[in-house]
């Protein structure tokens, strides 16, 4: 069994392409709705009705409490299990041969790349087309060389607060040298419209007392305008990843 798990707050502008996307890739899906307002939970019910949709025990926005509610929901997974947001997409040229190779490899653990999308304000992008996988329209940003996301079939992932880092034995799934390569790609500061501006800035006030307390989450008390001097920070960071080789092999040529 292949199994995502993923947490959502008002997340009707991404999830249908986050659905469309992942529903081919795992046979389950565990999707935990933190009280959303807005037709996240219609919108999955309707494109993954086999998926299950559970309501969160955490009512605020809580790093620590959010990854030891997903890790409660592991340990009830078999198999291989991965835990993503809603900004973040599985993205690899051939899923048998991806799973194949996490059983070949040996490992119970893997830590997959995460590449940063951040829309170029000079390329020119359209308004990203829904009826359009999302991951085939953006391809500016840049790729993080230590970080990434875990899949792993150990009962729980024991992460540490944000998931980017468990004392389970695990290893860096290849990714240089690797001609069928896996990537997450995460939508940062993209598609830079105004439904992402609105979608980060609605965060903040969600976060929990314990979460300020602890200086965990504080990235997301931002201001409008704050918001666009980061955004325009991480755009000189962004280049063009459709020249990448590793990007290249991803998509054989589908950008």
């Amino acid at each position: 069994m292949r199994t995502v798990i993923s947490h959502f707050y008002n997340e009707e502008y991404l999830l249908p392409w986050w659905l469309k996307h992942h529903a081919s890739l795992f046979d389950h899906g565990i999707l935990i709705n933190r009280g959303s307002t807005d037709r996240s939970v219609e919108i999955c019910r309707q494109l993954v009705p086999h998926w299950e949709v559970r309501d969160s025990k955490v009512p605020t926005f809580d790093a620590e409490q959010v990854d030891i509610e997903v890790m409660e929901i592991e340990e009830e997974c078999m198999g291989w299990k991965m835990a993503l947001n809603t900004t973040e997409f599985l993205c690899f040229p051939d899923k048998n041969k991806f799973f194949s190779s996490l059983d070949e490899m040996g490992s119970s653990m893997y830590s997959i790349r995460t590449i940063m999308l951040v829309d170029d304000p000079n390329y020119g992008y359209d308004e990203p087309d829904p009826a359009k996988p999302l991951v085939e329209q953006r391809h500016h940003g840049f790729i993080l060389p230590d970080t990434g996301r875990f899949i792993h079939k150990y009962p729980r992932g024991n992460y540490a607060p944000g998931r980017h880092f468990s004392p389970h034995p695990f290893i860096d799934y290849p990714f240089n040298d690797n001609p069928y390569p896996a990537i997450v790609i995460k939508f940062f500061y993209s598609p830079w419209t105004e439904e992402t501006r609105l979608r980060k800035l609605q965060i903040g006030p969600t976060l929990s007392e314990g979460s300020i307390y602890r200086s965990m989450g504080l990235q997301h008390l931002v201001t409008r305008e704050e918001l666009g001097r980061r955004y325009n920070s991480y755009v000189n960071q962004a280049t063009d990843l459709s020249r990448h080789p590793v990007y290249q092999r991803l998509w054989r040529g589908a950008v």
